[in-house]
C-alpha cells in the first residue's frame, strides 16, 4: 500500500467532474433512451416486443392496464417488430413514467416476480393440504383462487387454472361499501351503529344495549348492514335511486362501462336467509334503530340487491387495494371512498370482519379482512396491497377454510401483521417492500459509526434491535476494527464480552489487533491479548503502511462528501439550506467535507464550506491530515493560499472559521515545511458537542470555546432527556459535582459523553423520534388541562381499598422509544396497576412456555362482556378463557408462570421483570390492597372453580396459590413516570429505551399488543379500536397504559371510571390525542385530515435522477451491487440513472470494487456499459491493480478482461 501513497504524492490525480457521483449525466440521457438501453441486453441497437412484455410481466403490470394498454396493443399487433430507439421513443411517448417506475423497482413491491412466486407456492401448499387439484378443477367445492393487487396496480391471480375468472356474488363483501356510502351521507352514523365485536355470527338476532339504547354491534353484521342501507343516500330517495348510487360506486371501483355491467344473480342472503334478514329488519324497526319514516321492505330489498351484484375475484382484489390505498383507485388514482370512511372501515374489518373468528384472525394474521357466505375473503394490507380469495368450503365460523389457512401462511411468511413493524420482527419474516440487504446495510452503518465514536450505549441499543456485531462493510471492516483503531476500550470490551470474532481480516489484511498497535492504543491491544488474540508483528508492519492512506468507508450520509468531491456547489447549498450542520459531519475516520474539497482542489466549494458553512480548517483525520495538508499534497495552490489567508486573519478566524461549534485548542506556530501543519491540534469527534456550543449563541474565540453546565442541562431537558437517564449518568453526575456555573472543556466533554455521543447528537440535530419535543409537549398540556375539567365517573368500590383514593388525582407521563420523557400532574404519585398487570403476566407466560402452549389454555377472542364475567369461550368442544386481558385469562396466566418455584420466588421474578421494563426503577407493593383483593375475591374464586370444572387449568394447579399470585400482581404499585417507561419498552418491541436491555422478545410483544388492541379495554375494546386505534390496557385503579408502536408509551392515571371500568379522563385524553396527531392505527395509510405528525421521518428524495441526493444514493447502491456481484442490480441501477463512472469521494468506482472482488460477470457488464477501465482512485489504484492484488478468485479472468479492454482503448 505504500506505493499507492507514494504515487499520490508524486502526481496529483485530477478527476473528470462528469465522471463522479452527482454528475449530470442522467439529466442529459433521455428517459426513453435509458429504458431502451436497459432492454437492449445484447447491445444490438434493437429490442423485440417480447422483451418489453416480459419486463411488464416481471414487475406486475398487465397488458390491459390502461396506463400501458395502447402500447401493449401495438406490440401484440406486431410481434416480430424490431424496435429501434426512434420507434421506441414514439411507442412509449405516453407511458415512459410508469415504465420507468416499474422497471427500476420504484413500485411498492420492487421485486414483484419473487413475491409472486412465493405467493404461488403458498397457494399450492394450501391446495395440497386441502386436497385440491390446482391444475384441473372438477367441482365447485374444490375451487380455490387468490387474486392480489398492490396500491401501484401490480396484479396477479393464482389457483385453479379453470376458475381464474370465476364470477361470484358480492354477498357480505358489499358491507364496507354500504357502510362507507352511509358514512359519507350521515356524519352521525355512530349514533346508529356501534363498533364492537359481538362474539356471534353475522345473522344473530342480537343488538347491543348501551346508554339505554339498542343498536347493531357493528356494521359487518347483517343488522349493521341493514342499517347502512337505511342510511345510504339522502332522505326521500327511492329504492331504485339508492341502488343506482351503489351500482355507480361499483362501476367506478371496477372501472366498468355501462356496457360491461354484469348480470345480477340471486345471493345466498336472499335465497337461503331471506326470512332471517326480514326478521332482523323488523327487530331493528321495533327497537327504533332506523331513522324516521324508513320503509323496512325497501331496506331489505336494497340489501339483497347489493349482495346479489356479481363480480370476479380479480375485481374484488381491486376493491381491497382501493382500501389499502386510502380510498384511491390503485390504477386510475381516482378517489372512490373518502379517507375518513376508509379508516373507519379498516378499523371494523380488523376487529369484526371474520365473525366469531375475528379475535383469532387479528392475533394470528393481524390485518383487516372480511369474509362472505359465498366463500370470498377480502383482505387488506394497509398502504401496500389488497387480496381476494375464493373457496366455497366454510368452517364453523362461516369463513372460507382454504382462505383462512392461506392468509395465516401468508402472515407467517411476510411482515404483513399489524405489529410486524416492531424492531427485529422483520428479521424473522420477509418484507416485500424493502430489500433485506438494505436493512442490514443500514444497521451495519450505524453500528460501525457507533463503534468509532466509542458509544457503547448505541452499540448496545443496536444489538438489542438485531444488529450483527460481526457485520462488515464492503471493505470487510467490522465494529471491532473501528473501535480498536480509535482506542475505544469500552466498546472493545463490550464486543469481546458478546463473543464477536476477535481477528477479522479486512480487505488490506488488517485486524483489530494490528489496528490497535498501529494507532498506539496499547491498552486495547492488551485487552485483545487477554481475550486470546495472538500478536503478529508481520501483519502489523503491513497494516501500518496501509493505514497511512485513507480508505473508502461506509457513511451514514455520503451526500455532502460526494458533493464536496465533485464540486457540486449547488447541491451543497441546498443541503446547507435544509439545516444540515456541515461542521458536525465526520466519517468514522474523522474526515470532514473540507478535507475532501481541499484534496480535490475545489476552490469554490472550499470558500463556501469555510465562509458560509463554517467548517473548521484545522481538523485532523485519523491519519493526522488537515484540509491544509490535503491541499498542499494535491498541489492546489489557490486553495492552499485561501485557507492560509483565513488562518492569518485573527478576527475572522476566531469568529468565522473557528466558530464555537468547532472547539479547537489554541494551535501552535505553523511550520512552513510541515506536512501536518498543526501537530498538536485536536478536535472533538462528537458532533453533539458542536451543536451544544452553537446553542450558547455567543461569538467566542478558540481560547474560550466551552459549554456552560446549565446550558447543557437545559438543552437536554428541552429535548426530553432528563437528568436521571441512565445513558447520561456519567455526564450528569459530573456536571452536578462541578456546579451549574461551571464550564466544560473539549476534553472534559469528550470524556463525559463518550457513551452517549450519538444520542446527544441525534437530540440536538432534532432527529430523535419526536424532534420538536417542546412543541409536542405543549399540545399535551392543552389536552391534559381540558381533560382535567371532566368531573364525570366514579371510583371503583368493589375492592374496598381502592375507594380510599382521592378522585381528583390526575397524572400523565410519556416516554418515547428514544427515551424522551415528559410528565404532568400527579405523575410521581404511586397507584396500583390492577388489570394492567395482565399484559405483563401474559408476556412472562409466553416467554417461558411459548405462544402455542399458552393459547392451548386460553383464547384470543374479545368476549364483549364485563372483565369479570362468569363465562368461558367454547372452542371446539373445550372451554377456555376468552383472552388473557380479562380476569379468567389473567388467573390462567398466573397459573402458568414459573410453576416450579415457590410463591415468593415467583413473585420476585415478577418484580424483577417489572423493574427491568421500567428502566431499572423498582416497583412497589401495596399490601393493604392485596388484602382487600383477597377479602373481596368471591367472583375470582368462582372463575377459578369454573375453569377447574372445565378442565382448562394446567394439571396439578394449586388454585389458591394461583389466585394469591394474581392478587399480588394486581397490587403492584408504580407511578405514571415509571409506567410510561414500561409502555415505551413495549413500543420498542421489548427493549427498555433507557437501558437498551432486551426484556421480552419482539414476537412476544407483538402478540401482547395484538391482544391489547382487540381486548385491552374490556367490552369497549371495539369502540376503542375504532375511535382511538392504539393498543391499550386499562385498570380499575384508573390507570390507562397506551402503546404507540415504534413511537412512544404513555401512562394516564385518574381514578374516575366510566360504567365499563375505564378512566374517564384517560379515555378523553387519548381521544383528543388522536384527533390532533395521526396516531390511530390506520392513520398512516390514508390521506387523513392533514394532521401534523410529531414523529421524525428522515428526509426522502423525490426519487428522480435529477436530484443530486438521489444520484449519490444510486452511486452508493451501485458500489454495493458491484461488491455483491449482482449483475441484474447493476443493470437496473443503470436504467434508474446511476452512472457507471460514479465513484465515492476517494475515487473508487464500481469497476474498482468488482475487480477487487473478482466478479467477472459484473466487470463484463460494466465494460459493456462503458465504464472507465483507467479510473484511478485517490492512491493511484486502478481496477487492474486491484484485481491483481486483492481479487480472491477468478483474478486471472478479471485481469484478462481488463487488459483486453485497455488494449482496445489504447
Amino acid at each position: 500500500m505504500a506505493t499507492r501513497r507514494q504515487s499520490l504524492q508524486e502526481r496529483p490525480i485530477q478527476f473528470d467532474q462528469q465522471k463522479v457521483a452527482g454528475s449530470d449525466e442522467s439529466e442529459e440521457t433521455p428517459l426513453s433512451r435509458r429504458i431502451f438501453e436497459f432492454l437492449d441486453q445484447g447491445n444490438n441497437g434493437v429490442i423485440r416486443p417480447d422483451a418489453l412484455q416480459s419486463q411488464f410481466d416481471k414487475c406486475g403490470l398487465r397488458t390491459d392496464d390502461p396506463r400501458i394498454a395502447t402500447l401493449c396493443d401495438k406490440l401484440k399487433a406486431n410481434p416480430s417488430l424490431e424496435i429501434s430507439i426512434d420507434v421506441f421513443d414514439e411507442l412509449t411517448n405516453d407511458s415512459c413514467g410508469i415504465i420507468e417506475k416499474g422497471f427500476t423497482g420504484q413500485f411498492c413491491i420492487p421485486n414483484f416476480d419473487d413475491f409472486r412466486s412465493r405467493v404461488d407456492r403458498l397457494v399450492e401448499e394450501t391446495c395440497r393440504n386441502a386436497g385440491v387439484d390446482t391444475k384441473h378443477n372438477t367441482a365447485d367445492a374444490n375451487t380455490f383462487v387468490v387474486s392480489m393487487c398492490t396500491v401501484d396496480g401490480q396484479r396477479h391471480v393464482s389457483g385453479n387454472q379453470d376458475e381464474l375468472n370465476v364470477e361470484i356474488c358480492m354477498e357480505g363483501c358489499c358491507k364496507p361499501i354500504l357502510y362507507g356510502m352511509a358514512m359519507e351521507s350521515n356524519p352521525g352514523i355512530d349514533n346508529y351503529i356501534s363498533h364492537e365485536p359481538s362474539g356471534l355470527d353475522s345473522h344473530a338476532t342480537s343488538l347491543q344495549l348501551k346508554d339505554k339504547k339498542r343498536r347493531p354491534h357493528n356494521p359487518l353484521m347483517n343488522t349493521g348492514a341493514l342499517l347502512s342501507c337505511a342510511l345510504l343516500g339522502q332522505p326521500g330517495q327511492t329504492l331504485i335511486e339508492k341502488h343506482q348510487l351503489y351500482e355507480a360506486r361499483l362501476n367506478n371501483l371496477f372501472s366498468r362501462t355501462p356496457q360491461e355491467q354484469p348480470r345480477r344473480a340471486v345471493s345466498l342472503e336472499e335465497k337461503k336467509f331471506s326470512s332471517r334478514n326480514m326478521s332482523l329488519s323488523y327487530m331493528l324497526d321495533d327497537a327504533k334503530c332506523f331513522p324516521p319514516n324508513t320503509d323496512v321492505d325497501e331496506v331489505v330489498q336494497l340489501f339483497f340487491r347489493a349482495c346479489a351484484a356479481t363480480c370476479s375475484v380479480d375485481e374484488l382484489s381491486l376493491f381491497a387495494a382501493m382500501l389499502a390505498n386510502g380510498g384511491l383507485h390503485p390504477i386510475t388514482k381516482a378517489r372512490i371512498m373518502q379517507a375518513q370512511s376508509v379508516r373507519q372501515c379498516l378499523s371494523v374489518m380488523f376487529s369484526c370482519g371474520l365473525g366469531t373468528y375475528s379475535g383469532e384472525w387479528s392475533f394470528h394474521v393481524g390485518i383487516p379482512a372480511l369474509s362472505s357466505l359465498g366463500g370470498a375473503m377480502l383482505v387488506v394490507v394497509p398502504g401496500l396491497m389488497g387480496f381476494c380469495s375464493f373457496s366455497p368450503t366454510l368452517d364453523r365460523s362461516n369463513n372460507s377454510v382454504n382462505g383462512v389457512e392461506f392468509f395465516r401462511a401468508l402472515s407467517r411468511t411476510f411482515t404483513f401483521h399489524n405489529f410486524d413493524s416492531l424492531p427485529m420482527i422483520n428479521f424473522q419474516r420477509k418484507d416485500p417492500r424493502r430489500d433485506s440487504r438494505t436493512i442490514q446495510v443500514e444497521m451495519t452503518t450505524k453500528l460501525l459509526i457507533a463503534a468509532a465514536e466509542g458509544d457503547v450505549c448505541e452499540v448496545r441499543r443496536l444489538r438489542s434491535r438485531g444488529a450483527n456485531l460481526d457485520a462488515m462493510d464492503y471493505d470487510s471492516r467490522t465494529a471491532l476494527h473501528l473501535a480498536a483503531s480509535e482506542g475505544k476500550i469500552r466498546v472493545v470490551n463490550y464486543l469481546i464480552k458478546h463473543h464477536v470474532h476477535l481477528s477479522p481480516v479486512d480487505r488490506w489484511g488488517g485486524t483489530p489487533m494490528s489496528d490497535a498497535i498501529t494507532f498506539g492504543h496499547l491498552h486495547v491491544a492488551q485487552l485483545l491479548t487477554k481475550a486470546g488474540v495472538i500478536t503478529n508483528s508481520t501483519k502489523h508492519a503491513k497494516t501500518s503502511s496501509r493505514f497511512k492512506a485513507k480508505r473508502p468507508v461506509l457513511l451514514q450520509d455520503m451526500s455532502v462528501f460526494y458533493a464536496a468531491y465533485s464540486g457540486d456547489l449547488q447541491s451543497l447549498k441546498v443541503s446547507f439550506g435544509s439545516g444540515l450542520n456541515f461542521a458536525a459531519l465526520r466519517d468514522y475516520d474523522g474526515r470532514t467535507p473540507l478535507h475532501v474539497a481541499a484534496a480535490e482542489g475545489r476552490l469554490d466549494v472550499v470558500k463556501f464550506l469555510i465562509s458560509t458553512a463554517r467548517v473548521p480548517i484545522l481538523v485532523k483525520d485519523r491519519n493526522r491530515n488537515t484540509p491544509i495538508s490535503e491541499a498542499k499534497r494535491g498541489g492546489h495552490a489557490a486553495v492552499l493560499e485561501f485557507m492560509r489567508k483565513q488562518l492569518q486573519t485573527p478576527a475572522t478566524e476566531s469568529k468565522r472559521h473557528f466558530p464555537v461549534h468547532t472547539v479547537p485548542q489554541t494551535p501552535r506556530h505553523i511550520e512552513e515545511n510541515s506536512d501536518d501543519e498543526l501537530e498538536e491540534y485536536e478536535v472533538s469527534s462528537h458532533s453533539a458537542f458542536q451543536f451544544l456550543a452553537m446553542a450558547t449563541e455567543d461569538e467566542v474565540t478558540t481560547d474560550d470555546a466551552k459549554v456552560n453546565v446549565s446550558t447543557l442541562i437545559t438543552t437536554l431537558r428541552q429535548n426530553g432527556l432528563l437528568e436521571d437517564d441512565p445513558r447520561l449518568k456519567k455526564l450528569v453526575e459530573s456536571v452536578k459535582f462541578l456546579g451549574a456555573d461551571a464550564t466544560l472543556s473539549v476534553e472534559q466533554y469528550r470524556y463525559l459523553t463518550e457513551s452517549g455521543a450519538i444520542l446527544l447528537e441525534r437530540a440536538l440535530a432534532q432527529s430523535l423520534i419526536i424532534p420538536r419535543f417542546n412543541d409536542f409537549c405543549d399540545e399535551l398540556i392543552d389536552i391534559f388541562e381540558a381533560a382535567k375539567l371532566n368531573q364525570d365517573g366514579h371510583i371503583a368500590t368493589y375492592i374496598p381499598q381502592l375507594a380510599n383514593v382521592d378522585p381528583e388525582k390526575f397524572g400523565m407521563a410519556l416516554c418515547t422509544v428514544d427515551g424522551q420523557r415528559f410528565s404532568l400532574g400527579d405523575a410521581k404519585d404511586p397507584f396500583c396497576v390492577q388489570s394492567c398487570s395482565k399484559a405483563i403476566s401474559y408476556c412472562l407466560a409466553v416467554e417461558e412456555l411459548g405462544v402455542d402452549k399458552v393459547h392451548f389454555h386460553m383464547g384470543c377472542e374479545p368476549s364483549g362482556l364485563r372483565f369479570n364475567d362468569l363465562s368461558l369461550l367454547d372452542r371446539g368442544g373445550s372451554r377456555v378463557p376468552h383472552n388473557p386481558m380479562i380476569n379468567s385469562g389473567a388467573i390462567m396466566s398466573s397459573s402458568l408462570i414459573r410453576r416450579d418455584l415457590p410463591l415468593h420466588q415467583r413473585f420476585e421474578h415478577i418484580m424483577q421483570t417489572w423493574k427491568a421494563l421500567c428502566g431499572d426503577t423498582p416497583v412497589g407493593f401495596d399490601n393493604s390492597v392485596c388484602l382487600s383483593e383477597r377479602s373481596s375475591a368471591d367472583r375470582n374464586w368462582c372463575l377459578g372453580y369454573m375453569m377447574r370444572e372445565a378442565e382448562c387449568l394446567p394439571d396439578d394447579t394449586n388454585l389458591a396459590e394461583a389466585l394469591e399470585f394474581y392478587f399480588e400482581q394486581c397490587s403492584l404499585t408504580t407511578s405514571c413516570e415509571s409506567f410510561s417507561v414500561l409502555a415505551a419498552s413495549l413500543a420498542s418491541g421489548g427493549v427498555c429505551p433507557l437501558t437498551n436491555h432486551r426484556v421480552f422478545e419482539a414476537e412476544t410483544v407483538k402478540n401482547c399488543l395484538s391482544l391489547m388492541f382487540s381486548c385491552g379495554m374490556y367490552d369497549a375494546s371495539g369502540t376503542w379500536g375504532y375511535s382511538v386505534g392504539i393498543p391499550a390496557k386499562s385498570g380499575v385503579s384508573g390507570v390507562l397504559l397506551l402503546v404507540i408502536p415504534n413511537v412512544l408509551g404513555l401512562a394516564v392515571w385518574s381514578p374516575r371510571l366510566d360504567e365499563i371500568g375505564n378512566s374517564v379522563r384517560g379515555v378523553q385524553f387519548c381521544q383528543e390525542l388522536v384527533k390532533r396527531f395521526p396516531f390511530h392505527n390506520f392513520d398512516p395509510f390514508v390521506e387523513h385530515l392533514k394532521k401534523p405528525s410529531p414523529v421524525y421521518h428522515a428526509a426522502a428524495s423525490d426519487c428522480t435522477t435529477t436530484d443530486p441526493k438521489m444520484r449519490r444514493k444510486l452511486a452508493y447502491q451501485l458500489l454495493y451491487a458491484a461488491y455483491e456481484g449482482n449483475v441484474e442490480e447493476v443493470r437496473r441501477l443503470k436504467l434508474h440513472g446511476a452512472s457507471v463512472h460514479s465513484s465515492d469521494y476517494d475515487g473508487r468506482t464500481a469497476m474498482h470494487i468488482a475487480a477487487s472482488m473478482g466478479h467477472v460477470a459484473v466487470v463484463r457488464e460494466l465494460l459493456r456499459q462503458g465504464a472507465d477501465v483507467r479510473a484511478i482512485d485517490r492512491w493511484g489504484g486502478t481496477p487492474l491493480t486491484d484485481a491483481e492484488r486483492y481479487a480472491p478468485s477468478n483474478a486471472g479472468d478479471v485481469v484478462t478482461l481488463l487488459q483486453n479492454a485497455l488494449t482496445v482503448n489504447a
